[in-house]
Order: C-alpha cells, then sequence, then structure tokens
C-alpha cells in the first residue's frame, strides 16, 4: 500500500536558506580571524599540520579561500575604514579595491565598497585606474605618478588572431591592403559600422509617447539589434541585462529609440546611482565618475528622478 508523504517544500527551502546563510556569515568572520591564526601561529599550537588544514577542519575553508582571505587582509592593514566595511560585508567586499587603497585613499574607497556590490566596484575601480593611467602619462614628465599599477609594456602589445579564410578572401585582402593591417583592418570596420548604421536608420521606429513604462516591442527590438545584444558602455561588451532611458521615462513619458541604451547589471546600476558622465552624449564619450555631476542639467534631472523613484519602490 502506497503511502502519500506531504513534503513542505518551502519550508524545507527556507531552513535551508537560513541555514546557508548563517554558514556564509560565520564563514566571512572566520576570514577575518585568518590573519592572526596565521600570525600567531595557532593553527600549529592547536595541533593542525598546516593552516590550510586548521581552517579545513574546523571552518570548512578551501586552500584558495585561505591563500584569498589572507592576501586581503594583509592588503588592508592600516586602513581602518576598508577593515569596517571587511568586518560588515566580509573580506570579498573589500577585494577590487585592497591592492590600490592607501592609508590617504582608505575612507574614499571605502565608502564605494561599502555602498556597490562587489561587480559593480570591480567596473569602477577599473574605469579609476584607467583615467589615473592617462593622468600619470600626461604629466609623466612632471614626474607626477597617481599609480603604478599599469604596465606600459602592455600599451601596445599585439594579440594573434587567427581566421580561418577562404583562398579568394586571403587574395582579396592582400590585394587591398597595401600597407599597416592594423590600419586597413580598422578602416575595413569602420566602413562596415558605417554602412550597418545606415541600414538601421531605415528601421529606427518612431518615439512614443505613453504612460506605459513598459518599451514597444518595435523599439526594444531596435535597440537589441543596434548593440547586437551586448552592454553598450564604452569597452564593455557583456550581455545586456537592462534597456536603460538615458532621459528618464518618468521625466517625459516617452520611449525615444535615440534615448534607449542596452546595457548589463552592473552599467545600468552605476547609471542610476548618477556614475556615468555624459550620459547626455552620444555612447562614445561615457566614463564613470565618482559621482553625479550636479553642474549638468540633464544629469542632476536624471539624479533627481532616480531618487523619486527609489523612495517610491521602498514604501
Amino acid at each position: 500500500m502506497d503511502i502519500e508523504l506531504k513534503i513542505d517544500i518551502n519550508g524545507i527551502h527556507k531552513k535551508f536558506s537560513e541555514y546557508g546563510q548563517n554558514a556564509k556569515e560565520w564563514q566571512r568572520k572566520c576570514g577575518l580571524l585568518l590573519k592572526d591564526i596565521e600570525r600567531f601561529e595557532i593553527w600549529k599550537k592547536k595541533g593542525f599540520f598546516s593552516i590550510y588544514i586548521y581552517a579545513a577542519k574546523l571552518a570548512g575553508m578551501n586552500k584558495v579561500q585561505v591563500d584569498e582571505a589572507l592576501r586581503i587582509s594583509k592588503k588592508i592593514e592600516g586602513k581602518p575604514a576598508l577593515i569596517a566595511v571587511a568586518e560588515k560585508k566580509g573580506l570579498y567586499a573589500v577585494r577590487p579595491v585592497a591592492s590600490i587603497a592607501t592609508a590617504e585613499t582608505d575612507k574614499y574607497w571605502a565608502k564605494y565598497a561599502m555602498e556597490m556590490p562587489k561587480n559593480e566596484l570591480e567596473i569602477f575601480v577599473k574605469s579609476q585606474i584607467e583615467q589615473r593611467k592617462n593622468l600619470v602619462e600626461e604629466k609623466d614628465k612632471e614626474g607626477c605618478r597617481l599609480f603604478e599599477l599599469f604596465d606600459h609594456r602592455k600599451a601596445n602589445k599585439l594579440e594573434i588572431f587567427t581566421l580561418n579564410l577562404k583562398p579568394e578572401i586571403i587574395s582579396k585582402l592582400q590585394k587591398f591592403c597595401k600597407g599597416d593591417w592594423n590600419e586597413f583592418m580598422a578602416k575595413l570596420i569602420e566602413l562596415y559600422e558605417k554602412n550597418l548604421i545606415q541600414e538601421l536608420q531605415k528601421e529606427k521606429p518612431a518615439p512614443v509617447k505613453t504612460e506605459s513604462r513598459h518599451i514597444p516591442k518595435e523599439i526594444s527590438d531596435y535597440v537589441i539589434k543596434c548593440s547586437n545584444g551586448k552592454c553598450e558602455f564604452p569597452n564593455c561588451g557583456k550581455k545586456y541585462d537592462h534597456l536603460h532611458h538615458t532621459n528618464r521615462f518618468s521625466s517625459n513619458r516617452v520611449h525615444d529609440p535615440d534615448q534607449i541604451i542596452a546595457l548589463c547589471e552592473a552599467h545600468h546600476s552605476l547609471a542610476h546611482r548618477g556614475m556615468i558622465a555624459n550620459e547626455d552624449k552620444a555612447i562614445e564619450n561615457w566614463v564613470l565618475q565618482s559621482g553625479p555631476d550636479f553642474s549638468n542639467l540633464q544629469t542632476s534631472l536624471n539624479w533627481y528622478v532616480d531618487q523619486q523613484v527609489q523612495l517610491n519602490r521602498h514604501r
């Protein structure tokens, strides 16, 4: 005789999630203690063969986790603001800034580490390093070095890229290219992009004024096609997650294909933090900034609208 079992799926899931969250919290706390475990050789005094066995037996941490926890802990020594963030959010929350923060910039980076998810922080840090690298190159003659993380030997590094082409295609390429292949390929890509833009312009739908936040399909399809389904922030190229109104929909109730951009999760969130400069200009002019530029009228309006939207969502 079969007995029908009633299983509380939601209850089991809830318990597992709670236990999992607690496990993550305690493992974060263990990671913060590892620096002292190593410094005072507590693992040896408690009879363990190595700190890795100690951490594995007592906290379920593997070698990679132990090494990373020790590395980050050492990087943030003498930086009380970052240590406070690590104690609250875990060492991995400060990992993107651990190598670049100094005693002088401790509070600056701690603010962003506290506010941002790790993926956003990584993108912001990368952009800041790139911007400062450019400043270093401009001011290098004056001996002004803001960062020493950039390897100048890699600045003009060429990569090998192999293509399997038919002989007739290779013959035509060799016929047209009489000089530098990089210049030739750059011009070829530029011509292709111009032709593609001209073709897309013919398909571009008209703006739609409406009370509905839902972007009409013909407009969303057009934007996705223009972006090739990728994030359009300069040098990103990740799969897009959101269609972003550069002129906020809440302020004008218009879905304009010229003012809707495909963005990944991280760049979309950074945009709504007011951290994208030149958002009202062509996308090739977009750069990350440390916060909203209130001298720019459109940026100020977007930031105000974003704040109101967030307040309404949490009511």
